[in-house]
């Protein structure tokens, strides 16, 4: 029984570490252009950085890391928001979403928000703001300690992916099986500026004392944090609540 069990044991912790990223990313491959809910933005292409950039205002711009399912195309609801507050948006996408053939990594990613960083320095925004949903902030926070930002607004929130991981597979070392461990509360270690965190109260994915861990590791005097009630992982979307938080974040 102990062989059965520790076969069973190793061979499981042997596929969370081979097929880790399938665990992590679950992307859209539907080609970039094809994209009829931003139909009237810029498809940019800058290096590996891809996204879709609707101008509206001159100085304020969103600039938006999505979560790991679907594509950046699929936000379009999200820019509807940022719409009404007349902000210019730049809606981020991933190397192996919106594309065949390529995979995502937690490297391939990092390098995403290092060319767009590099694609805003073309463009004559005074304010960037940057927001980041579930595994795209990771990306939002790697984009702050790389560039000066105006604020920081980071959805269903968690520390590191390691600790997201520890949470669903509490019997594995996930800090030595996870290759693609995005580490929020490293790269923000630092940061002193304005950073609001929306967490749902009812989390099935990720757990938001993950998102108070987060909070409580960042050191700035400018931070907010807020839970959206009876909202989980993908339903805090359907709340007004949520949208009056971001509204206010945004301010």
């Amino acid at each position: 029984m102990l062989l059965i069990l520790s076969l069973v044991y190793f061979g499981l912790g042997t596929v969370l570490f081979v097929l880790q990223a399938k665990y992590i990313y679950y992307p859209d491959e539907t080609d970039f252009s094809d994209c009829p809910s931003f139909k009237k933005a810029d498809h940019i292409s800058f290096g590996s950085s891809r996204g879709y950039l609707t101008k509206r205002s001159q100085e304020e711009v969103v600039v938006y890391y999505h979560g790991n399912a679907g594509r950046a195309c699929d936000r379009d609801y999200l820019d509807s928001f940022f719409a009404e507050q007349n902000y210019s948006t730049f809606f981020a996408e991933y190397s192996g979403y919106g594309e065949k053939n390529t995979n995502p990594s937690m490297s391939k990613l990092l390098k995403n928000v290092d060319d767009t960083i590099d694609f805003l320095k073309t463009q004559n925004f005074t304010n960037i703001i940057v927001v980041g949903e579930s595994v795209g902030v990771g990306p939002a926070a790697y984009h702050t300690l790389h560039s000066n930002i105006d604020k920081l607004i980071l959805i269903t929130a968690y520390s590191n992916l390691a600790d997201v991981a520890s949470s669903h597979y509490p019997f594995y070392p996930m800090r030595l099986l996870l290759l693609n461990n995005f580490t929020p509360d490293v790269w923000l270690a630092h940061y002193k500026g304005e950073v609001s965190i929306i967490l749902a109260e009812s989390d099935e994915v990720i757990s938001n004392k993950l998102g108070q861990k987060l909070y409580e590791s960042i050191p700035s005097d400018l931070k907010k944090i807020y839970f959206v009630k009876n909202a989980g992982h993908n339903t805090i979307y359907e709340k007004n609540e949520f949208y009056a938080l971001l509204e206010n974040a945004l301010k």
